[in-house]
């Protein structure tokens, strides 16, 4: 079940082919019942929302009863009361047809009220229940979830804030009735889904299940390049899949992975997941492995691997006719570590603006030399630069000093051209979206092999 949710008249002029339920939010364009004559094709919800449950309905609850009964009813027509504004002693069934019982919480999740509300919104016999519940983190979203799964009635239950998107994407699988839908910029609340999600996420418009994935890491996951690449695949090649960005706090990791495993549909559906930092190191320690990794398997068992290495791989040989002796890798993460890994043959330096871990890598390895970045006057054959600079539309030289090299692996890639890039000509250049599509039809692979190895 999606239901668009329209909040101006230009959504109407452009309602998805999949849309079969749209809800007109009214508190915030009052005007867009005059257009109900046009919407007799699809189920419409009337939503007028109190400024407590985050809506600017200023109404009383006589006032909106009276407000719904004068637009009358219809069999297509369904409103939107909240629980909260219930006056005692008002029979509401008879005054007008179906209608939505609504509870939002945009504060920290109370259990025994939430089960108060649910058994007081049982009492009316609504159509559906609606339950929005904002969840800091995924022990909030599995207590929500077990509480919604106890509940014999079917529940339309959403969840508010940085988990959102990942309970909204993955309704069908947490057995909630279903998800709002917002045209892209017009999100009411935070995590709420928009048209591209549909779009990217094929499963939405089945409302069904298929096998599941994504990208774990920060926020920046949400501007993926491997959420457009991986869902066009999956669609193109009639693969049933998708592929999710996955925001997860550090403090989360261990519910995510017990939320995963303690639920069957998510289980039993899940083919794995690439991994960003900071995650690469964290998350193969949860199930007791010390390599950095970027892609969890998930087919019999958790199966971790590093796709970085094979790009980093592939692209060393393209540099292995290359006259390349002295290398230069600016860094001091995870990605330095592994360009120092494939790369140990060469005479290496290395630097990077945290002294102390350049120090603790030293450490680890004899061999490498460290240098002040601002060293102009040093000419290196191959620079490998690992760092955010340039993704931003950083110039590399101007914030290093370093200046001087023949080739260049450039890791980070941006939507914008990295003048690094503009610098070194193509043929001494390797993008970190070059790096990227190489891992990328590596994950590409195993991520399939882990789906048909579920089939069998």
């Amino acid at each position: 079940m999606l239901i668009y949710s329209i909040t101006m008249k230009t959504d109407l002029l452009n309602i998805p082919e999949w849309a079969k339920w749209i809800e007109l939010r009214v508190d915030l364009s009052p005007n867009l019942v005059n257009y109900l004559r046009d919407l007799q094709d699809y189920n419409v919800i009337i939503t007028d929302r109190s400024i407590e449950e985050g809506g600017k309905s200023k109404r009383s609850f006589r006032e909106k009863l009276k407000y719904y009964q004068d637009l009358g009813s219809h069999d297509n027509i369904f409103y939107d009361l909240e629980i909260n504004i219930i006056e005692e002693n008002i029979d509401i069934s008879p005054n007008f047809g179906k209608y939505f019982l609504s509870y939002h919480n945009f504060f920290r999740l109370n259990n025994e009220e939430i089960i108060s509300i649910l058994k007081k919104a049982e009492t009316y016999k609504p159509y559906m229940i609606k339950l929005a519940q904002e969840c800091q983190s995924i022990k909030e979203l599995k207590q929500l979830y077990d509480i919604c799964l106890d509940y014999k009635r079917n529940i339309l239950w959403l969840v508010m804030g940085e988990y959102g998107h990942l309970q909204r994407s993955l309704y069908p699988y947490f057995t909630s009735a279903g998800s709002y839908i917002a045209s892209k910029g017009n999100e009411t609340v935070e995590g709420q889904l928009n048209i591209q999600s549909v779009e990217n996420y094929q499963h939405l418009i089945k409302g069904s299940m298929c096998k599941w994935g994504g990208l774990i890491g920060g926020k920046h996951v949400y501007s993926s390049l491997g959420i457009e690449y991986y869902n066009s695949h999956f669609k193109k090649n009639n693969i049933d899949a998708i592929y999710l960005p996955i925001f997860l706090k550090d403090t989360d990791l261990e519910a995510f992975f017990d939320l995963v495993k303690n639920n069957k549909l998510l289980s039993d559906n899940c083919y794995g997941f690439s991994l960003t930092m900071p995650f690469k190191k964290t998350i193969p320690q949860l199930f007791h492995k010390e390599e950095i990794s970027n892609l969890m398997i998930t087919k019999a068992n958790y199966n971790f691997y590093n796709t970085d290495y094979d790009a980093m791989m592939k692209i060393k040989e393209k540099l292995s006719e290359k006259n390349i002796r002295k290398v230069l890798i600016y860094g001091s993460g995870s990605m330095a570590e592994l360009a120092l890994r494939v790369f140990s043959e060469y005479d290496i330096t290395l630097t990077a603006r945290n002294k102390a871990r350049l120090l603790q890598m030293k450490a680890e390895r004899k061999k490498i030399e460290i240098i002040d970045q601002i060293t102009p006057e040093l000419y290196f054959d191959l620079l490998i630069n690992t760092s955010p600079i340039g993704m931003k539309g950083e110039d590399f030289s101007q914030e290093t000093g370093i200046s001087k090299f023949k080739y260049v692996i450039d890791l980070p890639y941006s939507h914008q051209e990295i003048p690094l890039a503009k610098q070194v000509p193509g043929d001494r250049y390797f993008s970190g979206r070059e790096f990227w599509q190489y891992q990328s039809e590596r994950q590409l692979q195993l991520f399939k092999e882990s789906i048909e190895y579920d089939k069998k």
